[in-house]
């Protein structure tokens, strides 16, 4: 049995590689993945149409598995969420009071989120803690855009609204995500999230589930509300 060494392969030229090619045509037909890591450098004009589909369908290929790889993440990050969001809700659906809502949600929220900031706003005179109480225009003054999109938004912020989210811990914080409380198209409050990290809260995350979420806790706060309401 003939063993090919490393001064074996060295001494082999492009020109015996070339002729061997030329005796065993079908080679490349019985080795096809061979071909996607060929790297050919010519003129396009003198490129065979087989050589061009080749680095056609290479660079079609890496395309559709980034984006592929792309989608697993976002289902995977998609599946977390919902989950964590579903532990939440559980946790905060039998509240009986405001501030023991407002408790749970502290809990609940701080370490599926990673968030080491937290504030729980509510637009009202007086409230019970861990609700803080604020007002409405100043918020919008402050924070325009969130409570008349009706959405969550996450990303940067400046040092002056995280102060007036989050206190003075805010300085301490890079990103957060702001989840308004809306009920019949009535601003009640928002819950902030707050990160240390800039890259944490992103401009770019799906932030449709807590929006949702913010959407459930202002209907359990209507609840509340009437049913503190309600004579003894």
């Amino acid at each position: 049995m003939f063993i090919m060494t490393n001064a074996d392969l060295t001494s082999i030229s492009a020109d015996q590689v070339a002729a061997w090619l030329r005796k065993h045509p079908h080679f490349f037909d019985e080795h096809p993945t061979l071909l996607t890591h060929l790297h050919l450098s010519h003129d396009t004009q003198a490129a065979s149409l087989i050589e061009r589909q080749v680095t056609q369908l290479r660079r079609r290929n890496e395309e559709l598995e980034e984006r592929l790889n792309h989608l697993i993440s976002i289902a995977s990050d998609n599946d977390r969420l919902f989950g964590q969001l579903r532990d939440v809700m559980l946790g905060v659906l039998d509240a009986e009071s405001a501030a023991q809502l407002g408790t749970r949600l502290f809990s609940a929220l701080r370490e599926p989120f990673g968030c080491e900031q937290l504030a729980l706003l509510l637009f009202r005179d007086q409230c019970e803690l861990p609700w803080r109480s604020c007002v409405q225009a100043e918020f919008e003054q402050r924070l325009p855009g969130l409570l008349r999109h009706h959405h969550a938004l996450a990303g940067k912020w400046r040092r002056d609204e995280l102060r007036y989210l989050f206190g003075q811990e805010g300085l301490q914080l890079s990103s957060a995500a702001l989840i308004p409380l809306i009920n019949d198209d009535h601003a009640v409050g928002v819950i902030a999230l707050g990160s240390t990290e800039a890259s944490h809260f992103r401009s770019s995350m799906d932030t449709l589930f807590i929006t949702h979420l913010g959407d459930i806790i202002a209907r359990l706060m209507a609840r509340l509300d009437r049913g503190a309401a309600l004579p003894a």
